[in-house]
């Protein structure tokens, strides 16, 4: 159903701007750079903890209930408490998709989206441009090749995704990086002629999730039978551990999911808690934009 939507909305510049508008409400209480390799839960005081190392050290935080967004895939090699049987095999046994995305980009920073640059945005100058979309194909390894629909028409340079491999994810993840760079280049010359050649800048980037320790993963992909066994999991606290995460979500995959799960993961904190209209006042909330 996603792609058969004909109107789509999202946040001018980015996704990213709706965490970033968090950063006045939280950065006096967050605290980042830490790698956590532990959970635990203390019975006897009721807390949780989370543990990491410092310069070799270990160093625990404990907290009245801990919110774990951390995609399955990493969190399995974490030491956990003794959770019951099956929110334990999910956390071990969540299946993963791999996928990897070459593009061109203004930068030479590794983001979520990584990109090809070229000296300008050719595909919208061609005897029939090309505005934004998607493209597919079946020469190995590139599958799916977007074109920006921001900036229609600018000028400068122009960032082209130009691969997001997913059934090819794994074998693509270990190639050397300037192999899998370079079979994605030719791909787009020959799909686009030899002006691809002529624009491409050298600059790019490639991100396959498989190979980041924060992911070790692209996104979940449950098995037959998962989604309907660990789905009522999610919905219950374990040990004042609530987990959430696009993993977590009725669908995968996409921000949203991850979106929603976060609204679910608070409704869940409040009403173990107590509090029920605070609750309510947060689904509400997601109900009306939901309806937006």
């Amino acid at each position: 159903m996603y792609f058969a939507a004909t109107e789509w909305k999202t946040i001018d510049k980015g996704l990213n701007r709706l965490a970033e508008a968090f950063h006045p409400i939280v950065d006096n209480r967050l605290k980042t750079e830490r790698r956590i390799e532990r959970l635990s839960f203390d019975e006897t005081t009721n807390k949780t903890g989370i543990h990491w190392r410092t310069d070799g050290e270990v160093q625990t935080c404990q907290y009245d209930k801990t919110l774990v967004a951390v995609p399955f895939s990493v969190v399995r090699m974490w030491r956990t408490p003794t959770l019951n049987p099956i929110m334990t095999e999910a956390i071990k046994g969540l299946n993963y998709d791999y996928a990897c995305k070459i593009s061109v980009s203004q930068t030479v920073i590794v983001t979520a989206d990584p990109q090809l640059l070229y000296k300008t945005r050719f595909w919208e100058h061609i005897d029939n441009p090309i505005y934004g979309g998607c493209g597919a194909t079946d020469l190995p390894g590139v599958g799916s090749f977007c074109y920006p629909a921001y900036n229609i028409n600018g000028t400068g340079p122009g960032a082209l995704l130009a691969s997001y491999s997913t059934p090819d994810g794994l074998s693509a993840q270990a190639m050397p990086e300037e192999d899998h760079v370079q079979m994605i280049v030719e791909a787009m010359n020959e799909i686009h002629g030899p002006i691809a050649a002529e624009q491409y800048t050298g600059v790019y980037n490639r991100q396959c999730w498989g190979l980041d320790r924060n992911h070790a993963g692209s996104w979940a992909s449950p098995e037959i039978g998962q989604h309907e066994r660990y789905m009522p999991e999610y919905h219950k606290t374990h040990a004042n551990h609530i987990f959430i995460g696009e993993h977590t979500s009725i669908n995968h995959a996409w921000i949203f999911s991850a979106l929603e799960s976060a609204v679910r993961g608070v409704v869940q904190l409040l009403l173990d808690d107590g509090l029920v209209d605070e609750a309510q006042e947060v689904s509400l909330h997601q109900y009306a934009h939901a309806l937006c």
